[in-house]
């Protein structure tokens, strides 16, 4: 059986369709998979047990990208096609079956997926290697719980201020001695933020992850404690990995993308993602301000992750 998915360019749509996948890959351990992917997320299936191939696809001007996909695709009779990016290009491709995924702006996005493909889509899941799990092994320790912080984001509006970030880190470390902090998120991320995140925190209390593979941070991942961090495809990285997370949200729709797991906690800021729907958002400056530190680390220690 050969199952072509159409993925979207996003990591975090990539990662919350995993749940599809895997119900499928469970249900055909025959199948054999091809993803059509951007280039950032293409990382995510390169561990995957039934992969066959990744076709990475950039998006270009005169949406002549889906040219090129219908071309690498061309020519193949396909059992199932998946097509999360709600186009038509399964219509011209040879297919026993296929799904074209509409999300909507309600609901959140793994109940979204469940109700349409009619079964279970919450068991999301990013496979990693054996190489990446033993650089895992010898870097970490069962005595120390780790934080993973991922303070960064695609977009200003959502993203907290780095002092803030900052000013918990400290206010952990004070108090919890046996807690250490993972650093997530893109090379460039860490230009950015690294100095102002660390400053004042013993370096012996960080493990820098930034720059590194969706797969490797995944691994780290399946061995921490908890994630803090801002809205991302990072956050539905740590629930593909079983880690529990505390996820800021501020003009970003917390009810389709917020962690779809009871053990996750969602902190928005004062006002309501319908509130900002109202005005006209500046993208150069953060609409984060009304979360606290004090109001996560209340919830650290209400959930007994802090002293």
């Amino acid at each position: 059986m050969k199952i072509l998915v159409i993925s979207s360019n996003l990591i975090g749509d990539n990662i919350l369709s995993t749940g599809v996948i895997k119900y499928l890959s469970s249900n055909n351990p025959n199948a054999k998979f091809t993803f059509v992917t951007g280039p950032s997320a293409r990382t995510l299936f390169k561990n995957f047990h039934s992969l066959e191939r990744i076709i990475p696809i950039t998006k270009k001007k005169y949406n002549l990208h889906w040219l090129q996909i219908l071309i690498s695709c061309f020519g193949q009779k396909w059992d199932i096609i998946i097509d999360f990016r709600s186009s038509l290009i399964s219509y011209f491709l040879n297919c026993k079956k296929k799904y074209i995924f509409k999300k909507n702006t309600i609901t959140n996005h793994i109940q979204q997926l469940s109700e349409y493909f009619g079964f279970d889509c919450s068991e999301l899941e990013i496979e990693t290697n054996q190489e990446e799990d033993e650089i895992v092994e010898k870097n970490i320790s069962k005595s120390i719980d780790y934080f993973v912080i991922f303070p960064g984001g695609n977009w200003k509006p959502k993203i907290w201020n780095i002092e803030n970030y900052n000013s918990l880190l400290i206010k952990i470390s004070s108090t919890n001695d046996n807690i250490k902090f993972i650093l997530v998120g893109s090379k460039e991320e860490e230009d950015k933020y690294y100095s102002k995140l660390t400053k004042n925190i013993d370096n012996k209390k960080i493990i820098n992850l930034f720059g590194e593979s969706l797969t490797q941070t995944s691994a780290y991942m399946k061995k921490s404690k908890l994630l803090i961090g801002n809205d991302s495809g990072l956050t539905h990285l740590a629930s593909a990995s079983k880690l529990r997370s505390i996820v800021l949200f501020g003009p970003t729709n917390d009810k389709v993308y917020g962690p779809f797991d009871n053990n996750s906690f969602i902190i928005r800021t004062n006002q309501s993602y319908d509130d900002f729907k109202k005005i006209t958002i500046d993208k150069t400056k953060s609409y984060m301000d009304s979360i606290s530190v004090e109001k996560v680390y209340d919830i650290l220690k209400r959930r007994g992750y802090c002293a």
